[in-house]
């Protein structure tokens, strides 16, 4: 084997955190590295929010034309052609993927393509994909590798039967049944998609409520909201068993006997870090919950020039979490100070309708015994809401009675993902609930319901009476 190749920065993984740290590491002028075992793009980019939001952008779209007669606009029947969905899909994926391509070559990142394993902590191999092997020597190394889809036990992939979020992308054909294990973000995003274009969707999660890290009125309404989409809940439900039907369909067995047969089960019951292949027992890194690797505030691991960022840490399974966690650490290796207070991190859930949040929900600002105040506006009381009729949905603030400061934000709505930012920014800022009141927002535009909310903490919101406020989330 020839000697080991040199670099300042070696960063294992190139997903939403990995490719970002790799660039911002060349951008700081440091010598870096990626190796990436899969696709460039990690999980997000061929997997995940990427190809999923472009089938919601189509599902959406099939919604509208569906109620195109509401806005005065007559057409045909609309259907759906899943080869074209597959199609405009895996498009989207080629120019995100080979947008990074490119902008890791612009800035001079190696690629290489293969499977990291650390032999010390400086030194690398890399098995390479297209046959060989090399190493690599490096003065800091960045994990970015990730996580994987678990299955509950007596669940097999099969690809077409029983499959995970990343087999569903690629399906041959639209199922007609579908089962959904799993409430959280990935199985409600992928019910809502499926009920839209047709497919008759069941949900089945074990705990009692969907989202477990929502609040919990934003919760309630979501759920409502499946039902009105005819999406057939079990909360509070454990899968019991399962058997293969003779006609290739596939019967869960529910608590009471009960059954629910289906042409495809979608396993969504969660994700463990990915990193059983790189060596780090024999590093005695140090290793969390279900293989997580821990971190300090500074994103070091207990070895010593190895850092870890993303979803392979656990500490919020986001993509723009990792990212804002792979230019904090470039930064840091680079000598530079960098951003690491997380309080602030939105997150956002692309369900129908969606779901967005930042901060601390009503019952975790409770959990800390302080003074709350809650205001709230709903979307059916706001001129833009109406005329685009995107009626369902709500916004609410939680402040700190006392000081008036923003602990959290949670809104259900169309655009809540574009909408959390001004609340992000406020939590972030300090900023007092009177700062989002006083702001003059933009007249007729969705922002305006975040002024009307931060109105309403203190009984002043313009366009509603208080009752309308309370009813906001029932």
């Amino acid at each position: 084997m020839p000697d080991p190749r040199h670099f300042d920065v070696v960063v294992i993984g190139t997903g939403p955190g990995g490719y970002v740290a790799a660039i911002r590491a060349a951008q700081l002028g440091l010598r870096t590295a990626v190796v990436e075992k899969d696709e460039l793009g990690g999980t997000c980019l061929n997997w995940g929010c990427i190809p999923t939001k472009a089938w919601i952008v189509s599902a959406h779209l099939l919604e509208q034309i569906k109620r195109a007669k509401e806005y005065g606009i007559e057409v045909g029947e609309p259907r759906v052609n899943w080869g074209w969905l597959l199609e405009r899909k895996q498009k989207v994926v080629k120019q995100m993927t080979g947008g990074v391509k490119t902008l890791l070559q612009g800035r001079k990142v190696e690629i290489l393509r293969g499977t990291a394993k650390l032999l010390a902590a400086h030194r690398i191999a890399v098995t390479l994909k297209e046959g060989g092997a090399t190493e690599l020597t490096a003065d800091h190394i960045i994990l970015a590798t990730g996580a994987s889809a678990t299955l509950p036990p007596g669940f097999k992939l099969d690809r077409e039967r029983v499959i995970t979020s990343q087999e569903a992308l690629d399906l041959s054909h639209q199922p007609k049944r579908l089962a959904i294990l799993g409430g959280g973000v990935v199985g409600t995003e992928f019910a809502c998609f499926f009920a839209a274009i047709g497919t008759e969707v069941t949900l089945i999660e074990m705990l009692p409520r969907l989202l477990p890290a929502e609040d919990d009125e934003v919760v309630a309404t979501l759920e409502r909201e499946l039902k009105k989409q005819k999406i057939a809940l079990h909360l509070n439900t454990r899968v019991e068993g399962a058997r293969d039907e003779s006609d290739g369909a596939v019967t869960l067995v529910l608590p009471g006997g009960k059954t629910v047969t289906v042409d495809t089960v979608l396993v969504a019951t969660g994700r463990r870090p990915f990193a059983a292949e790189l060596g780090l027992e024999a590093l005695g890194m140090a290793r969390g919950d279900r293989g997580k690797i821990v971190v300090n505030d500074r994103l070091q691991t207990s070895v010593a020039g190895v850092y870890a960022i993303g979803d392979v840490t656990d500490i919020k399974q986001l993509a723009h979490f990792a990212s804002a966690q792979g230019k904090a650490a470039a930064e840091l290796i680079a000598g530079h100070p960098a951003q690491t207070n997380w309080r602030a991190v939105p997150a956002a859930t692309f369900t129908s309708p969606e779901i967005a949040s930042v901060g601390l929900t009503e019952r975790e600002a409770a959990a800390e015994g302080r003074t709350l105040k809650i205001g709230r506006f709903p979307f059916r009381a706001h001129g833009r809401n109406i005329a685009d009729g995107e009626l369902a949905g709500f916004v609410k603030l939680v402040a700190d009675a006392g000081t008036d400061q923003v602990l959290g934000a949670h809104i259900i709505g169309a655009k809540a993902s574009e909408l959390i930012h001004e609340c992000a920014l406020a939590i972030a800022a300090d900023l007092n609930a009177a700062d989002l009141a006083h702001a003059i927002h933009a007249h007729p535009t969705l922002t305006e319901t975040i002024g009307e909310a931060a109105e309403d903490l203190e009984r002043m919101a313009i366009h509603i009476l208080r009752q309308e406020a309370k009813a906001a989330a029932r």
